[in-house]
């Protein structure tokens, strides 16, 4: 790992001071998400960002590699005895996480610790050959990945597995996706709706992944309850459970998201929702 780091600060060079690789986005996001922050503390904020997304790189790198032993000691899940009743039960968990660095380690810990087998939720890349690569990492454990438009597919065919279902859930929706508007970060954002339909659908409780960064290399994980059945038909009271704890997460650790992607690219009024 000290290694891999050492690369990482050569990274945080070369992509911030050289490349300056979507940093007008960065600024641009952090900027309209805490309106209250100075300049300067934007530009500290990006900064940091930048040295946290190369070793997220690294540590992701790492991942195709890395032990057990070392996986969980440096990935600490802090209250898995509260989900454990729900595995005594057979009673299967949505889990849905954030992308606050590292998710990655966080899941593939996940797999070892906790008391369900866990299907991710995974976007399947263009690249067939680093598709395959991060597939085989993310089951190297016993995780068991789901393509995304499978999801519905995989839980209606297997009713009675027991799992944690893993959804990374806060990136931007396409424009005729169904969505759930709310106010996030200061903007107005859409959610997909997936995670809420699985929920509901399965009658599934729900749980957010905290993921806090403890010190460079180690996190920690909480599994922290947002809700749980009976569900009303109409409300949207999962996604608004979700987005109020991704928001607090981000505010208390601004520079730990991933703030690169185009996450406000939807505007509403242009929606048309």
């Amino acid at each position: 790992m000290w290694l891999l780091y050492v690369l990482s600060d050569l990274m945080f060079v070369a992509v911030y001071y050289l490349a300056g690789y979507r940093r007008r986005v960065v600024a641009t996001n952090i900027r309209n998400s805490f309106p209250d922050m100075s300049e300067q503390e934007v530009k500290v904020v990006v900064k940091e960002f930048y040295r946290r997304f190369m070793d997220f790189t690294m540590e992701t790198l790492k991942a195709f590699t890395i032990t057990k032993e070392e996986l969980t000691r440096r990935v600490k899940f802090i209250n898995v005895p509260d989900v454990q009743p729900y595995a005594d039960k057979h009673q299967s968990i949505l889990v849905i996480a954030s992308h606050q660095f590292n998710w990655e380690w966080a899941l593939l810990t996940g797999c070892i610790v906790l008391p369900f087998p866990v299907d991710a939720v995974y976007q399947k890349l263009s690249n067939k050959g680093f598709n395959d690569l991060m597939l085989n990492t993310r089951s190297r454990f016993g995780g068991q990945p789901i393509e995304k438009s499978n999801i519905l597919r995989a839980v209606l065919k297997s009713p009675d597995r027991l799992r944690a279902l893993g959804i990374v859930a806060d990136q931007s929706p396409r424009r005729k996706s169904p969505k759930y508007w709310t106010h996030f970060l200061n903007q107005e954002t859409a959610f997909f709706l997936g995670p809420e339909q699985i929920a509901k659908l399965a009658k599934y409780p729900t749980f957010f992944f905290k993921v806090n960064r403890v010190k460079r290399g180690y996190y920690t994980v909480e599994l922290v309850k947002l809700t749980e059945p009976p569900y009303g038909k109409t409300d949207h009271s999962i996604l608004e459970a979700y987005a109020k704890a991704t928001e607090a997460l981000v505010k208390e650790d601004p520079a730990g998201y991933l703030w690169s992607h185009k996450r406000w690219k939807l505007k509403k009024e242009e929606a048309g929702d």
